[in-house]
């Protein structure tokens, strides 16, 4: 028995490293990446050269991330497992529904969202805001909240020290 969980630990322990790796490939072809990005397990990110990302980023397993339109994710961010951050859309107004709409987001700094939250194309999320598991953010979000819910809303407000 402790032979099996000695070589269990040793493939975790391996399985984190290969998370490293795909931290220094994802830095190197980022438009711009700051210090201290941290994959937690499979994630899915489509166009990184679109995407910037500031100091101490941690993205979760699960995550899908499309920078087509544009993405910039501010400071002390984490993504939680299974969210999605989509920049791009199929245009209602096309008859054939073939054409797509890019629009950037922009996450603040000290932002939280949570496991299998939505933020669509266009959104502007401010600083110090979390976001509730399994909301789906389609407008602009102020500094100093939580926001839950599909369509996400303000739950309330955070007094900051």
């Amino acid at each position: 028995m402790i032979i099996v969980k000695k070589m269990f630990l040793k493939v975790h322990n391996l399985q984190y490293c290969f998370f490293k790796i795909k931290s220094y490939y994802y830095r190197a072809i980022f438009m711009s990446c700051g210090d201290g990005l941290v994959f937690w397990g499979k994630c899915n990110i489509k166009n990184p050269q679109n995407i910037i990302l500031g100091n101490d980023v941690s993205i979760n397993d699960g995550a899908y991330i499309n920078g087509l339109g544009g993405i910039t994710i501010g400071n002390n961010v984490s993504i939680s497992a299974g969210s999605m951050i989509i920049s791009t859309t199929l245009d209602p107004n096309s008859l054939i529904f073939k054409k797509h709409v890019n629009k950037p987001i922009k996450i603040g700094n000290h932002v939280q969202v949570g496991a299998g939250a939505i933020i669509l194309p266009g959104v502007e999320v401010g600083d110090n805001v979390m976001i509730g598991a399994g909301a789906v953010v389609t407008k602009n979000i102020v500094n100093n909240c939580i926001v839950v819910g599909n369509p996400a809303r303000v739950l309330r407000k955070i007094e900051m020290l």
